[in-house]
């Protein structure tokens, strides 16, 4: 079966780098997914919840995600959300050739979910230290003074070297991974395959036979995985795409429906109601 390349983010200017603030959680960031960058969350305001390859991290403001290429993860907002989301590709760092160097300060997203932990807790004694790496990361990104681009790939070398120097002096183990890395990986593929399918006739038979995986097994894995069931996940993408869709574009309520890949009209009102709280014509009339 063929997959879609995971995707990317961050559109470049002459480096592929980019540094923003998230004023709560977009909407197409509000179901499970990963990409091409890797990326670090600092959270300025607000509380939520992170889900990283199946782990929940509640947050709070000072708290600070490292999240690898490889990590599916969604944020939930709970209160007044802001989050600084730094993003860059891992050529941004690389030294022009293979090395031990390389690897070295890139540990703490390859090993995010043994040696490391994608969440640094506001309260541990170098948080502070990183928190001031990334406001002079932002400043560097949105005042580009002239040599910006080389003050930020520095910056964020001193990051990653703090977090090498301190974090494994803590006495904080990383969580373990809910399932096997075998059975992450399928799920990573069900994902890829689905975000590119979703508006598709999937039956969930099909889909288990297709990634080799028994239906329990399938639907177990991935529940633990991303907090939902493929099915779940299936509607919840479906939606989202009719959201943008009855925004943007002047199609019929049923055509929406039928191209996001419901059967009928009544049941795509029924699960959009519940999903988004009103009904598609009074969504499209907000």
């Amino acid at each position: 079966m063929k997959h879609t390349p995971r995707p990317s983010l961050v559109e470049e200017r002459f480096f592929p780098f980019e540094c923003s603030d998230s004023y709560g959680v977009e909407e197409e960031y509000r179901t499970l997914h990963w990409h091409e960058e890797m990326e670090i969350c600092y959270i300025k305001n607000g509380t939520g919840t992170y889900l990283i390859n199946g782990v929940e991290y509640p947050f709070q403001k000072g708290d600070i995600f490292i999240i690898n290429n490889d990590d599916f993860h969604v944020c939930k907002d709970d209160h007044d959300l802001i989050m600084q989301v730094v993003m860059f590709d891992p050529s941004f760092l690389q030294s022009g050739s293979a090395s031990l160097y390389n690897c070295e300060y890139l540990r703490p997203f390859l090993e995010s979910s043994c040696t490391f932990c994608n969440m640094i807790s506001g309260d541990m004694p170098f948080a502070p230290q990183l928190a001031a790496v990334l406001m002079e990361i932002e400043s560097e990104y949105t005042k580009e003074d002239k040599g910006y681009e080389l003050m930020i790939k520095a910056l964020v070398l001193k990051f990653l070297a703090l977090i090498v120097r301190h974090f494994p002096a803590e006495d904080v183990s990383p969580p373990q991974l809910p399932v096997s890395r075998k059975a992450a990986e399928k799920v990573r593929d069900v994902l890829t395959f689905l975000d590119a399918h979703y508006c598709e006739d999937i039956r969930l038979s099909v889909l288990a036979e297709d990634f080799c995986m028994s239906v329990p097994y399938l639907s177990g894995c991935f529940k633990t995985l991303t907090g939902m069931s493929p099915i779940d996940y299936i509607i919840r993408k479906r939606i989202a795409r009719a959201k943008v869709e009855l925004m943007s574009s002047r199609k019929s309520i049923l055509t929406i429906s039928e191209e996001c890949g419901f059967r009928s009209l009544s049941n795509f009102n029924h699960l959009f109601k519940a999903l988004a709280g009103c009904a598609p014509s009074a969504y499209r009339k907000s």
